[in-house]
């Protein structure tokens, strides 16, 4: 009687949700591979055709961009990567005016502008509001409909379908006795293909509970306020005070060899760490008067010990006034930055998008297999009712 409960509302579950998520997984699984794709499809913006000993500075990189735009957009931030051979991508973006219900309609202009660093030669620009990898994640995260309109409320209540999926499903998975258990573990051979499908879905699915699971907890860290702050109660912080430690100065000039406070605070932060990944730019916004005159450097690194590494540096003027450490860091505070990465697959790299994309598609394969499986039943029962009639 229980487990018929709980296979009703495990059906109804696939039912509701199943589109939803057969729709926003399939491009999710493209996304794992972001970095990798953007480097392909854009090469000729990212990449620099023209290689020198030394770099402009960054100042006069910013200049350039400015003079190209006339202007008229404003530059949000800067992404500097280690890899000499890339160009800095300057950021602009500006929010719509006139909103509508649809992702497109969000900002007026989100691009990247790629420079190259060594002769200050505008590479070409990214439209990201229409660049396809970008659209992958928009349709993954909302449904390409508006984030403040209720898009990400589509995904978020799947997500939380797929949890009580995986649980509703153990439950209909647990063989009635031993000999029942073999085959929860193994997929048959030579069997028909309602079978195979059969399998699949029960034996795929016990095989990657923990995978889908993880994803799942990962991605509702974003959607809830409330799941978030159950998450980090288990390390023992409060979601909406928790704060990374972090160290205050004296604003005083930081050693450098040029007086452009732009330029002071960049040369500054490249020699913090000696094996950083990639370096963030943040300008204040527009009638922040707060921040005026402040810089604030996100600074990636990895050494190797399974976070998302970063530190944060604020400057006033090329001073100095504020820094925040990896080592400073909470657990807390580690996974909220790392869990972008957890959730995409890019902490250890591409063994571990492989390993994404490979769940992402199987989980999007789930409200299939479990649609024919209802079907086959339902047939099934249908020529059972035919043949105590014929009797």
């Amino acid at each position: 009687m229980f487990k018929k409960f709980i296979q009703k509302i495990h059906l109804w579950l696939g039912f509701i949700t199943g589109l939803v998520l057969v729709i926003n997984l399939l491009p999710a699984s493209i996304f794992a591979f972001n970095t990798e794709l953007k480097d392909w499809w854009y090469h000729r913006e990212i990449f620099a055709t023209e290689i020198k000993t030394s770099t402009l500075p960054i100042s006069v990189l910013k200049e350039k961009v400015r003079v190209t735009l006339k202007n008229k957009e404003v530059i949000t931030h800067i992404e500097v990567n280690s890899d000499k051979t890339r160009g800095y991508a300057f950021g602009i973006y500006e929010d719509s005016k006139h909103p509508g219900f649809t992702y497109f309609s969000e900002s007026e202009v989100n691009k990247e502008v790629y420079v190259n660093p060594y002769t200050g030669k505008i590479q070409g620009e990214i439209d990201l509001r229409y660049d396809w990898i970008k659209i992958c994640e928009a349709i993954h995260r909302r449904m390409l409909l508006h984030y403040n309109y209720g898009g990400h409320w589509f995904i978020a209540i799947s997500t939380l379908a797929i949890i009580f999926s995986l649980f509703t499903g153990l439950v209909l998975w647990f063989p009635k006795n031993k000999a029942a258990l073999k085959q929860r573990f193994i997929f048959k051979r030579n069997v028909r293909w309602r079978r195979r499908n059969y399998d699949i879905h029960n034996v795929g699915g016990f095989y990657s509970y923990i995978l889908i699971l993880f994803l799942a907890v990962t991605g509702l860290l974003w959607s809830f306020d409330w799941w978030a702050a159950g998450f980090y109660r288990l390390f023992g912080e409060n979601y909406k005070t928790m704060s990374a430690n972090h160290q205050e100065f004296i604003p005083h000039p930081v050693k450098s060899s040029v007086f452009n406070p732009l330029d002071a605070a960049f040369e500054n932060v490249w020699s913090k760490r000696k094996s950083w990944s990639s370096m963030v730019i943040a300008f204040p916004e527009e009638g922040d008067e707060k921040n005026t005159d402040k810089l604030f450097f996100y600074l990636k690194f990895n050494d190797h010990t399974g976070w998302d590494e970063s530190d944060q540096y604020v400057y006033h003027t090329g001073r100095l006034i504020k820094q925040v450490l990896q080592e400073q860091k909470s657990t807390a505070i580690k996974w909220q930055d790392s869990n972008y990465s957890f959730h995409t697959g890019g902490i250890y790299g591409l063994p571990t998008k492989i390993l994404t994309c490979l769940t992402t598609l199987f989980c999007a394969s789930l409200p299939i297999t479990g649609l024919i499986i209802w079907l086959g039943k339902k047939k099934k029962n249908k020529s059972a009712i035919r043949s105590k009639k014929n009797k």
